[in-house]
C-alpha cells in the first residue's frame, strides 16, 4: 500500500502475516482506529481493538476491500 492511499470507515486489511482488521475510523491526527477480525465456525467475529498512526498502518496493511462495497444505496 503506498503512504498516500486512502482509507475509510469499514475498509478490510490484512498484512503477511494473515492478520486481518476492520478500518472503524480515521481521527483528525491521522491515527487509524481498527478491530482485529477473528474467524470463528458462526462467521467473523471482532476480538480486539487497536490505533496506529496512518503511516504505520498503510506500511503493514493491504487494502483487501470493503463490507460496505456489496451494499446497495437504496
Amino acid at each position: 500500500m503506498m503512504p498516500d492511499a486512502q482509507l475509510a470507515r469499514g475498509d478490510i486489511c490484512g498484512d503477511p502475516t494473515g492478520l486481518r482488521v476492520r478500518v472503524e475510523d480515521v481521527d483528525i491526527y491521522d491515527y487509524v482506529h481498527f478491530s482485529v477480525i477473528e474467524r470463528s465456525d458462526s462467521g467473523e467475529d471482532e476480538a480486539e481493538s487497536g490505533q496506529m498512526s496512518h503511516v504505520a498502518f498503510v506500511h503493514r496493511f493491504t487494502k483487501l476491500g470493503n463490507m460496505f462495497a456489496n451494499r446497495r444505496a437504496a
